[in-house]
C-alpha cells in the first residue's frame, strides 16, 4: 500500500484527506500529519496503517468528548453514550473515557455533588427524585451516596429547606391554612411534592414549619 495523495479539506483547513493506492483513506489533522510524517509515495503495511486510523480516531473521539464536556459538567456514563452515537470504536471510546478521568475531567462524584447542589437549592427537588434522575444519567449508587456523604452540612435539613421553597413557591400569596383545610386541594399540594422527590415525613415536616411562619 501506498500513498498516492494528500489533499487539503476545503471545509476545514486544519485537515488533510490522504489517499492510499489512489482510494480515500482517512483524514488526518495537520498536527498529526507531521507527527506520523505522512507523505505522498510513502510506502504503508497493514500494521502502521492501522495504528494510523486508531490514533486519528482517537484525537478526533477524544476532541469530540473535550468539545461536549465544554457545554457543561457530565457523567461518564453521557460522554459514553455521545461518543457511541459518533460510532466510534469501543477501543477509543475506552481510552478516552480513562484519559479524561486520569485528567479530572471526568469524575462522577463531583458531577453527582455539583447536580445534588443545583437540583436542591435551585430546583427545589427532593432527595428521591435527585438520585433517580442521577441513576438515569449512569452514575453508580456508590457515587451517589459518596457525593452525599461529600456535601457539607445536614443532608436531611437540606431536604426539609428545598420541600419549604418548592411549597411556597407554588402556593405563591394564596393562604395555606385555607388549602389545608380543603382535602383535595391538601392531597394535590401532598403529590406536587411527592412528585418534586420528598418523602412523607419531609413533606409533613414543611407543612408543620410553612403553617407557622
Amino acid at each position: 500500500m501506498r500513498i498516492t495523495d494528500i489533499t487539503q479539506q476545503v471545509k476545514n483547513p486544519k485537515r488533510y484527506s490522504v489517499f492510499i493506492d489512489n482510494r480515500f483513506a482517512f483524514g488526518i489533522h495537520g498536527a498529526d500529519l507531521l507527527h506520523h510524517k505522512l507523505e505522498i509515495g510513502q510506502a504503508l503495511d497493514a500494521d502502521k496503517l492501522s495504528k494510523i486510523r486508531y490514533g486519528v480516531e482517537f484525537a478526533t473521539a477524544r476532541d469530540a468528548a473535550v468539545k461536549y464536556l465544554g457545554k457543561g459538567m457530565k457523567s461518564t456514563k453521557q460522554v459514553r453514550d455521545k461518543l457511541s452515537e459518533k460510532e466510534y470504536s469501543n477501543e477509543s471510546i475506552d481510552d478516552v473515557v480513562d484519559l479524561l478521568t486520569q485528567r479530572g475531567y471526568l469524575d462522577d462524584v463531583a458531577y453527582a455533588t455539583a447536580f445534588i447542589s443545583q437540583k436542591t437549592k435551585i430546583n427545589n427537588f427532593g432527595r428521591f427524585r435527585i438520585e433517580q434522575e442521577l441513576r438515569a444519567k449512569g452514575v453508580s449508587e456508590h457515587h451517589i451516596y459518596t457525593a452525599y456523604e461529600d456535601i457539607s452540612g445536614d443532608e436531611q435539613e437540606d431536604d426539609l429547606t428545598a420541600a419549604i421553597r418548592a411549597l411556597e413557591k407554588k402556593i405563591r400569596h394564596k393562604d395555606l391554612a385555607q388549602i389545608v383545610d380543603d382535602p383535595k386541594e391538601l392531597q394535590k399540594l401532598k403529590s406536587f411534592l411527592a412528585r418534586r422527590g420528598f418523602d412523607f415525613d419531609t413533606i409533613d415536616k414543611a407543612f408543620d414549619i410553612a403553617l407557622t411562619t
